[in-house]
């Protein structure tokens, strides 16, 4: 099983702004001082030595995932990272010999829908299987391509279009993939998803605020989320501002922390981050959560990561590993 990220942000997408990227730019041409960049490879090694903040960014795009096998192709959401995994379909030959796509839905806000009105495979003659727990399924996908908002229709695309309803409680299966589902706490409420694949396990757990939960509640998804190889969890606010912004649906990487150490997960991946923070705020958060593990959870094997557009990883090991996607 392979995952790759190819929206993280919540809320809105959120292009890299002028004054991000000369921040970038300033530690970079510091950490340049005194280096020997004469050659080609010396500059690549120069790259290569740079913390990730620095060589990388953390991404504009909203919520989509992507979980593969090499029979069966999942997609989470439909925001608007939903765009580049279209284009990376096209650049593999998915228009010479196209294969089903299925694509869970979490819930429908406008970041995780936005993306689907510009994915080029929906307009090719292949079969996309839409899944989802809230009610209208079509009537919602439908929405979002109305003429006052958008000038191609959703029946208009060429994809043969097939919706399946989810229950709670129901396992779906997808080639060697078992999907079980959750309720989350969000407005209009959202779900998460487990994925069992022979014996390695994925959960995608966004949109969610932990405000309060009962004993029962609060097992329940401990249960969900154990024994995860990956866990992706929605930290999208710092912990006080969870508290501020309550009943908004999102929380916070410490929170993801308690959880997962206690779900005994191999690696907390945390994301929908906020579009107001920067790049280098989104590591300072990673770097907090992963001292509040050491601190709470000192005897904890559990890896860190802030999750950054473009992230991959092979679950197929006894340890995630990331990869080229």
């Amino acid at each position: 099983m392979k995952v790759k990220f190819w929206g993280v942000r919540g809320s809105i997408p959120t292009p890299l702004t002028t004054e991000d990227y000369l921040n970038k730019l300033r530690r970079v041409l510091r950490r340049a001082h005194g280096v020997d960049l004469s050659t080609p490879e010396k500059v690549e090694a120069f790259i290569a030595s740079l913390p990730r903040e620095d060589r990388a960014v953390v991404g504009g795009n909203t919520t989509c995932a992507e979980v593969w096998d090499d029979e069966t192709r999942i997609i989470i959401d439909a925001g608007s990272g939903l765009r580049l995994l279209g284009q990376k379909l096209l650049q593999e030959g998915f228009a010479q010999s196209p294969q089903p796509l299925h694509l869970l839905f979490t819930h429908h806000h406008h970041d995780h829908t936005n993306g689907f009105p510009f994915f080029v495979p929906a307009y090719l003659p292949t079969e996309i299987h839409f899944y989802g727990l809230h009610e209208r399924l079509e009537e919602r996908m439908v929405g979002l391509q109305v003429r006052e908002y958008f000038p191609v229709p959703f029946h208009v695309m060429a994809c043969k279009k097939v919706f399946h309803h989810l229950e709670l409680g129901d396992k779906l299966q997808l080639g060697e993939f078992t999907i079980t589902t959750t309720l989350l706490n969000h407005p209009g409420d959202a779900y998460g998803y487990r994925f069992e694949w022979r014996d390695r396990v994925f959960v995608f757990a966004s949109d969610a605020e932990y405000k309060n939960p009962s004993e029962k509640e609060y097992e329940r998804y401990l249960r969900f989320f154990s024994n995860a190889d990956l866990l992706y969890f929605d930290g999208q606010y710092t912990l006080l501002e969870a508290f501020i912004k309550e009943d908004w649906g999102h929380s916070s990487a410490l929170v993801g922390v308690d959880f997962a150490a206690r779900a005994n997960v191999k690696l907390l991946l945390v994301g929908h981050h906020d579009p107001t923070y920067s790049d280098q705020t989104i590591i300072e958060l990673q770097e907090q959560a992963r001292e509040y593990c050491a601190f709470m959870y000192p005897d904890s094997r559990l890896r860190i990561e802030a999750a950054f557009e473009g992230d991959a990883f092979d679950l197929s090991g006894p340890e995630p590993v990331r990869i080229e996607g």
